[in-house]
């Protein structure tokens, strides 16, 4: 019997990965024809219908929610092929990717609202039940405190608009241009303050570090490559319903986003654990890239969007390395793990290529956007130039620590013989890498 249950469970998995790599195949495709089958003369959004819009935003973050989605499945090796209830785990996933698509092409301004705050709950199911330690119920209760409390400024001024304009229609505002808050910074402050809570800015920070610990990778991969986007994308789109807020308003975005961004960088070298690293640097990335949109110019837009993009398939995938290397050693602590360089040299290679890519090593999408936002950010304001090159400098530091220590060293005698790496986990992380490598070829089509 036993013989035959691991049978029957091998061709299970083996047509799994099957379907996994047709669809990831698909999937590739669709992306780069999506970017490239959009039209630049159009200017915002083109509405399909009263209720869907798309523009260039919307198009890319869809494939990226896409590929996310199916690299999560794909690297999840414990969470789908051996929990018994794999098809909840497959339909929790598929709602966030839905949830998360419906907020990229809605065009109205309640039902996107909506969808917005409707992804936490699938997120937190995915947390409470795949979690590991007894502390996701904080972890998920923390997560859900913090956005739904920075949201609801945002719920109450979205109902003044529809009041006074009658409308929902985010063209509609952006032709009337009366969704506009004037110079008072406490109302701009209110309206931007769920999207803050989202990316997340330092000092509403709190909730993520610890929801990427108590997560399943899956929760991980995507917290960090669709979630985070929410923010970003919610940004873009109030400033196009509701104009633009004083400069005074964008410089304390900047300020705040820079110099806690320096801060988060600099936690990534006083932390052991490698999802606390990695969460860590997301915010840094994060508010590198919020620091671009708000700077109000061309460039700095493209490279926020750019950031965001890359960052979107590069942390995803340095969560999936960080859980193969506890899968290996039992450890995800940088003291603990060590040697994986001689017992994995193939995992240690992709460690190289990520953490390379991390820190923004040529001609990947992430050195493209952080050249655009140096150049735009330092334009900007001259005192920016401190946290930008801490950031810079500090990028490099955690990133070379995080390789260092896990790879070099004296081999763990906590690590495990394993195998090798699954088929399934090596081709997602080929093809992560090819689309970072390649996506500098379709940079044009942030330009509008």
């Amino acid at each position: 019997m036993d013989l035959k249950y691991e049978n029957n469970m091998s061709m299970g998995k083996n047509n799994s990965m099957s379907f996994m790599f047709a669809a990831l195949g698909m999937l590739v495709a669709a992306e780069f024809f999506s970017l490239s089958r959009f039209n630049h003369g159009v200017e915002g959004m083109c509405l399909s219908n009263s209720w869907l819009g798309e523009d260039y935003i919307g198009i890319s973050l869809i494939s990226l929610t896409i590929f996310v989605s199916i690299s999560s499945l794909v690297a999840s090796d414990d969470d789908f092929s051996a929990d018994k209830e794999w098809v909840k785990f497959f339909s929790t996933i598929l709602l966030v990717g839905v949830m998360c698509i419906m907020v990229f092409s809605m065009s109205k301004v309640f039902f996107f609202y909506f969808f917005f705050e409707s992804s936490l709950l699938p997120t937190m199911v995915l947390i409470l039940g795949w979690g590991y330690q007894p502390e996701r119920l904080q972890a998920g209760l923390q997560m859900v405190m913090y956005t739904v409390c920075g949201s609801l400024p945002l719920l109450g001024l979205i109902g003044f608009i529809l009041v006074n304009t009658m409308s929902d229609s985010m063209l509609v505002l952006h032709i009337l241009g009366e969704g506009s808050m004037g110079d008072y910074n406490l109302l701009w402050l209110f309206l931007f303050l769920g999207m803050l809570v989202k990316i997340p800015v330092f000092m509403v920070h709190g909730w993520l570090p610890k929801a990427h610990v108590e997560a399943p990778l899956s929760g991980s991969m995507l917290l960090a490559g669709i979630l985070l986007k929410l923010g970003i994308f919610g940004v873009c789109r109030v400033l196009y319903f509701s104009g633009t807020p004083s400069v005074e308003f964008g410089l304390m975005v900047m300020v705040v986003s820079m110099w806690g961004g320096m801060i988060c960088s600099l936690l990534c070298l006083c932390f052991f654990d490698l999802k606390s690293i990695i969460a860590y640097s997301s915010i840094a990335h994060m508010a590198l890239s919020l620091a671009g949109i708000f700077s109000y110019n061309l460039l700095g837009w493209m490279g926020g969007l750019c950031m965001a993009l890359a960052h979107g398939i590069c942390s995803p995938a340095m969560f999936s390395l960080a859980n193969y290397t506890y899968m290996c050693s039992g450890s995800r602590s940088t003291l603990l793990c060590k040697g994986i360089l001689k017992g994995m040299p193939a995992l240690s290679s992709m460690w190289f290529i990520f953490c390379g890519l991390n820190l923004g090593c040529p001609p990947s999408a992430n050195f493209f956007s952080e050249c655009f936002l140096f150049c735009c950010i330092m334009g900007f304001s001259w005192v920016m130039i401190i946290p930008l090159l801490s950031m810079c400098f500090l990028a490099a530091g955690y990133s070379l620590f995080i390789y260092s220590s896990v790879n070099h060293g004296y081999q763990s005698a906590l690590l495990r013989s394993h195998q090798g790496l699954s088929t399934r986990f090596l081709c997602s992380m080929v093809v992560s890498g090819v689309i970072l490598f390649s996506m500098f070829i379709n940079l044009d089509v942030m330009f509008l």
